[in-house]
């Protein structure tokens, strides 16, 4: 995206924005153009005026909008809305006014997404969440789409008048606290001398995914906040409620400060090695708060509270996470022992895909959430789980196009076969001797078969376990091993230095020739790198092309 700005005469500078068709298309979820990208579009529609006069006419009966132009609408208006200073005299009353118009107020739910083509109501709730981002905490009030998601509060509850969390300064990010803070109320924080605008933060909400540019909203686009802490006493507070968080900054003298918390709720929290699992059944899964979370220091599941009601054993779930991630660690050759611990976050509607890495990795609210809270289940595998925890540690010097989803899914099979005690190489239905036979079949008899290879992540896949078959997992830990202790000047700087590179540093370590593999795979690679291992024998799978 670039911007161009410049003054003129003395009046305000005016903002040129523009953003390549590619861009969008690399990474949307549906790989289609918005309307407001597209060319042939109803141009006149861009105009933010245009289009709040369109959206009055269509809902009031002056004119008809086809569902592309309403969705313009929205795309224009939204971006308009967002950018607008609070003092705006121009837009902002008239956007007001559209309030009191049928169907303005309706809220977002999965049973009653927000589409969208339904340009006002989405108007009106950006207009809404936009006046809260901007108002202090004790103007907030609990926002009606709150009790669907992440969910309400009893008001019963009891509110805790002061709670005090030690907070470990060598842990950077998060700090979960067990305790929760009620849609729209006001907590305080109270942090000692040495904290104080220093970076830290009070995060309210664990779902920070945010989903504007989605098609249809199943909840309120954006849903968490943070509150930097740069006074002794800060106040915060969320309309949509959440888990409270200490958000610790990088690179901090390591020691420890007490953070003091009021008027939260109590929120179900069970830490390996810390809470007594009889503790945990006699009363800490039981408190009213909607969210709880299970913890160690390697891993931290959050999750619905009524999901954890009758969870007898957390200590064997949780000491069986951690192996899981003692096991991708292995795979990546780090330690054991974690700057900070993963996190896994389900959500009733998340950014991209069915789950996606990062901090949190995001999971959508259905049964994969009993999944991961089930001991048997997840002894059995979690090929879903395992494979956002490997987009975590794979790593960009062995990443090259086309393998952005495939390096990641070597963690699967590894935790599968590892842990699991599934067959190498099992644990998916891509991946069954019959599928992985057919694909590659019908790869073979193709012309272009590199760009057929960068299309089809399990087709990938297949000859990621081939390597694995022939060579075992030690010999992938000792490639990433070498690839961890690279100086910078020897690292690849490109996708044709980095298939190189796979190609070369992998044939030293097998003391196998595998350019020969590469070849018949159709996966280019240089004549230098080729030459580089032409002194070792050639190798190719035994039953190739079987």
């Amino acid at each position: 995206m670039c911007f161009r700005a410049r003054r003129v005469c003395g009046h305000r500078g005016g903002i040129v924005t523009a953003a390549t068709g590619w861009g969008w298309l690399y990474g949307g979820k549906d790989k289609t153009l918005p309307m407001a990208f597209a060319p042939g579009g109803d141009l006149a529609l861009l105009n933010a005026s245009a289009a709040l006069q369109a959206i009055a006419d269509h809902t009031t009966g002056k004119a008809r909008l086809a569902p592309d132009q309403l969705t313009q609408c929205g795309a224009t208006l939204a971006d308009a809305m967002r950018a607008l200073p609070p003092d705006d005299l121009i837009l902002l009353p008239k956007i007001n006014a559209l309030a009191a118009l049928p169907g303005a107020t309706d809220i977002p739910s999965p049973a009653k997404p927000l589409a969208a083509d339904n340009a006002l109501a989405r108007l009106m709730l950006t207009r809404n969440l936009e006046l809260l981002r901007t108002a202090k905490p004790e103007q907030l009030r609990a926002h009606p789409a709150a009790d669907l998601f992440p969910g309400a509060v009893p008001k019963t509850a009891p509110r805790i008048a002061s709670r005090t969390v030690a907070i470990d300064t060598a842990v950077p990010q998060w700090h979960s606290t067990g305790l929760y803070a009620a849609p729209g109320e006001v907590i305080r924080v109270t942090v000692p001398p040495e904290a104080v605008d220093k970076g830290f933060g009070v995060r309210i909400g664990c779902h920070t995914d945010s989903i504007w540019h989605l098609e249809k909203w199943q909840r309120a686009p954006e849903i968490s906040r943070r509150e930097p802490l740069k006074t002794a006493q800060t106040s915060a507070a969320n309309p949509f409620g959440g888990l409270i968080y200490i958000d610790v900054p990088d690179k901090l003298t390591p020691g420890t400060i007490q953070v003091t918390i009021a008027g939260a709720v109590e929120a179900p929290h069970f830490i390996l090695g810390i809470t007594s699992v009889l503790d945990w059944k006699n009363r800490i899964r039981n408190f009213p708060a909607p969210w709880a979370e299970l913890e160690t220091k390697k891993v931290i599941l959050s999750v619905p509270s009524e999901k954890i009601r009758a969870l007898e054993d957390p200590g064997a779930l949780m000491a069986l996470w951690d192996q899981i991630l003692d096991a991708e660690a292995d795979l990546s050759t780090i330690p054991h022992e974690r700057k900070r611990p993963e996190r896994i976050v389900p959500d009733t509607q998340i950014s991209a895909g069915y789950m996606h890495s990062g901090y949190p990795i995001m999971t959508l609210l259905d049964k994969s959430v009993e999944h991961s809270l089930s001991t048997a289940e997840m002894r059995a595998g979690s090929w879903g789980h395992f494979h956002e925890l490997g987009h975590n540690h794979q790593q960009g010097d062995w990443t090259f196009d086309g393998t952005t989803e495939v390096t990641c899914n070597l963690y699967s099979p590894y935790v599968m076969e590892t842990l699991c005690g599934q067959p190498p190489g099992q644990g998916h239905d891509a991946m069954k001797p019959e599928a992985v036979d057919k694909r590659l079949r019908g790869y073979l008899a193709m012309t272009d078969k590199f760009a057929r290879w960068k299309s089809d992540p399990f087709l990938a896949l297949t000859m990621y376990h081939q390597l694995r078959a022939a060579f075992g997992w030690e010999t992938y830990k000792k490639v990433f091993a070498e690839y961890r202790a690279l100086p910078k000047n020897e690292r690849p700087k490109n996708d044709d230095e980095k298939r190189d590179q796979w190609l070369t540093r992998f044939s030293r370590a097998t003391g196998k020739n595998i350019g020969p593999f590469f070849e018949a795979w159709g996966v280019p690679t240089s004549d230098g790198a080729r030459a580089a291992v032409k002194d070792l024998a050639p190798w190719m799978p035994a039953d190739w092309p079987k």
